[in-house]
């Protein structure tokens, strides 16, 4: 290419703004939207059909990604394995445990309740909050859905310990149990 083709290709990248002289808002324009285009690719959840595993990594990765406390091995009601046909082979379930406001309290159940929006899940009803007589916010309850699961967030705030409970469960397996007259939980063993 000749030196007047060059003048008009480096022209053209100028005016069209590919130049390596960007400014520093458009450099964090782009950034975000690269963040933004990450955070909207499909999640591992979002492909096939959805999974006692694939519930369980995306309640475990919300509330990593939110800060709320680790699942509590030794709360947790459903067994890694549960026999085919109960109760517990429909549901994947979370518990929660803080003592200190920062660790769970209300706005961190709000950012878990938006992580999942965020995800896919859909809120059924306005989320439910109970005050206690000091004007404290001491339950929220929220029922979300998707694909066939529902699941079923609550926060208790009882003196200074602080609960944070997911129940998700698969819909056609509840009814499927509950068709076969199945719905008594196993006793731990």
């Amino acid at each position: 290419m000749s030196r007047a083709g060059w003048a008009v290709v480096g022209m053209l990248a100028v005016l069209s703004g590919v130049s390596g002289c960007q400014s520093q808002d458009s450099g964090r324009e782009k950034e975000q939207a690269v963040k933004a285009a990450a955070a909207a690719s499909p999640r591992a959840e979002d492909s096939g059909p959805l999974t006692r595993a694939k519930i369980r990594l995306l309640i475990d990765s919300v509330t990593a990604d939110t800060g709320a406390p680790p699942n509590d091995p030794d709360r947790a009601r459903t067994p890694a394995d549960p026999e085919p046909g109960t109760l517990p082979a429909c549901f994947v379930t979370y518990r929660g445990f803080g003592t200190a406001a920062p660790t769970l309290d209300v706005a961190r159940t709000d950012a878990v309740a938006n992580a999942l929006i965020g995800r896919g899940w859909t809120e059924r009803k306005k989320r439910e909050e109970r005050t206690a007589p000091d004007g404290t916010v001491d339950v929220v309850e929220a029922t979300f859905k998707k694909r066939g699961w529902t699941l079923v967030m609550e926060y208790r705030l009882f003196g200074d310990n602080r609960t944070l409970t997911l129940d998700a469960f698969d819909d056609a397996c509840v009814e499927k149990v509950r068709r076969a007259g199945n719905l008594v939980l196993p006793a731990p063993r």
